[in-house]
């Protein structure tokens, strides 16, 4: 989980830390982010959905030039690619991880951009950091070595070579370390030294892995590989990271199985069932229509509701989009029940005020990982410890501090945090005046008057 992040010339943040420690040992477990719009609340989430695109981006690369020629021809097939750019650069962005961290930098500066993750994974402090500008610049892991903390890790570059530095514990014999720089010294600038790990691990077998690389640094690894993020662009929803889980369908309204995998269908249909059923009042069944094809179960999810009096089938591809949303968080929240890191940008979209504030605050006793997410739901104020609630602060000259609500001296007794925050107590609102409509409409009024001389 989560101890703090601290950004540095990233995106809007210039120097802003997110603290999440709950005493000397913990980290919270709920974390709702709020703040105004442009406030930085979706490139907060954007430095954590880099760091699991990070990992993966080794993954990808002996595919980059096939997936290239695959977009630019569905481009080519597909007119509506171009008008939906955000499908094409979610797409890249997991193959040119150096592409990507571009975007992340703070426009018009020459400094280096840096993150730093504070987090703690089975009992020990650990912090992971990287600095890029073009390029990764350095990179470093401070974590448990199995006998004491310290550096396990640190890769840099000083303008003309490579230099590492590897705790005396990382790798078992010389070998495996001088392997490992070589694969640095191919990759490395391009993508981190945690993806270049990533990509040994997936293509040596596990007794190797497990006899020469420290199991603490494959600990933090698959920490980091479990973190789920849901992003926006524009009006489209994306996932990067992917649960490990055994006992769900990976997609949940429809898809193909292996027969032998039929369980995985009966446990999905039955939590969704005790899940949608609670949530609403209509809803009193769902099911899977399956199909089977050869030796796979072809499956669609029908949810059965009361319309007009009479129990009635709809398929999830017609429900609501809030519905369906509803469904999307299932495994996000079965995840953080069996201790994933799950982020949310804009949780709220798309679902009623007091339909979000049941769910989370239902589960929140039952989180065993961590939830982040940002919104703009205040009425979940009032119900959340104040602990859990942050607020993106930016002053006149574009700075930004973020508080939690219990650092704020003026919440004792009764007081309501949704409404101070609604008066702006806390700032993260929108301060503004009314607008005055009559210069714009002098501005149309002469528009249209200029259109009508001109097609005299």
């Amino acid at each position: 989980m989560f101890t703090y992040i601290k950004l540095t010339n990233f995106m809007s943040f210039k120097d802003t830390i997110f603290h999440f420690r709950n005493g000397k040992k913990c980290a919270k477990k709920f974390i709702a982010v709020y703040g105004e719009n442009g406030s930085g609340k979706s490139n907060f989430v954007t430095s954590i959905d880099f760091l699991v695109t990070s990992i993966y981006s080794m993954e990808f690369m002996g595919q980059a030039d096939k997936l290239d020629r695959i977009l630019a021809d569905a481009r080519k097939a597909a007119p509506w690619m171009d008008g939906n750019e955000e499908v094409y650069e979610a797409l890249r962005r997991l193959v040119y991880i150096d592409q990507y961290m571009l975007t992340n930098r703070m426009l018009e500066c020459s400094e280096p951009t840096t993150i730093e993750y504070g987090f703690l994974l089975n009992g020990h402090e650990g912090v992971y950091k990287i600095t890029f500008d073009e390029r990764f610049r350095s990179e470093s892991l401070y974590y448990f070595t199995g006998k004491q903390s310290g550096i396990v890790f640190e890769v840099d570059h000083d303008g003309k070579k490579i230099n590492t530095h590897f705790a005396g514990a990382l790798f078992r014999n010389k070998k495996t370390v001088e392997d490992f720089k070589d694969e640095i010294e191919k990759y490395w600038g391009k993508h981190t030294f945690f993806s270049i790990l990533r990509k040994e691990c997936r293509e040596k077998n596990e007794d190797y892995i497990k006899s020469n690389v420290l199991s603490h640094v494959i600990d933090v690894l698959n920490m980091f590989e479990e973190i789920v993020v849901h992003y926006k662009k524009k009006d489209s929803v994306f996932q990067s990271g992917s649960y490990r889980t055994d006992y769900l369908v990976s997609d949940l309204e429809s898809g193909k199985i292996p027969i032998k995998e039929e369980g995985k269908l009966i446990r999905s249909e039955a939590i969704i069932r005790d899940f949608l059923t609670q949530t609403y009042a209509d809803i009193k069944d769902v099911c899977y229509d399956i199909r089977q094809r050869d030796n796979q179960l072809e499956y669609c999810l029908t949810v059965k509701k009361m319309i007009g009096g009479k129990l009635r089938s709809v398929r999830c591809f017609d429900e609501s989009a809030g519905t369906r949303r509803i469904i999307e968080m299932i495994p996000s929240i079965l995840g953080v029940f069996c201790g994933h890191v799950v982020v949310y940008d804009e949780i709220d979209d798309g679902i009623h005020d007091l339909l979000l504030d049941r769910i989370l605050n239902s589960m929140e006793d039952e989180i065993t990982g961590q939830l982040i997410i940002t919104t703009h739901n205040t009425l979940l104020l009032e119900s959340m410890n104040i602990k859990s609630a942050y607020v993106i602060q930016v002053d006149l000259n574009g700075n930004k501090t973020v508080r939690s609500l219990d650092e704020f001296p003026r919440i004792q007794g009764s007081n309501n945090p949704r409404r101070m925050y609604m008066k702006g107590l806390f700032g993260g609102i929108p301060i503004i005046d009314s607008i005055d409509y009559d210069e714009i409409l002098m501005e149309i009024h002469d528009g249209n008057q200029n259109l009508h001389r001109s097609t005299k």
